[in-house]
């Protein structure tokens, strides 16, 4: 198991391919390396702990993909983007005022 001596070591183009190593973007090289990885993530709770990962069905793309859908914007959010984006597309037509006055105040208030 990895002893817990805990140093700082700065990150150089030299030590790069240790660092990511260590951190698990890459595979460990050396049993150094492996202890290193094991102390860093030795409190760390795994979440999918009742998954199976099979890698052959990821390398052959036959695994099942769960994901779920992330709304990033709300309702009000995403009519206030459609306006302005068919403002933007008639160009030289005349526009709104209620949807120029939004936009400068979207500009002022730096699109907060």
């Amino acid at each position: 198991m990895a002893t817990k001596n805990k140093q700082k070591v700065a990150l150089t183009p030299d030590n790069l391919n240790r660092f990511l190593a260590i951190s698990g973007y890459t595979y460990q090289r050396n049993d150094e390396e492996l202890e290193q990885f094991e102390l860093l993530y030795e409190n760390y709770d795994f979440k999918l702990k009742n998954l199976r990962i099979d890698p052959d069905e990821i390398i052959n793309q036959s695994f099942d993909v769960r994901g779920s859908v992330v709304k990033i914007r709300d309702e009000e959010e995403q009519k206030d983007i459609d306006e302005l984006r068919m403002a933007a597309r008639k160009g030289n037509e005349q526009i709104p005022k209620s949807v120029l006055d939004k936009m400068r105040r979207k500009h002022k208030d730096g699109n907060k």
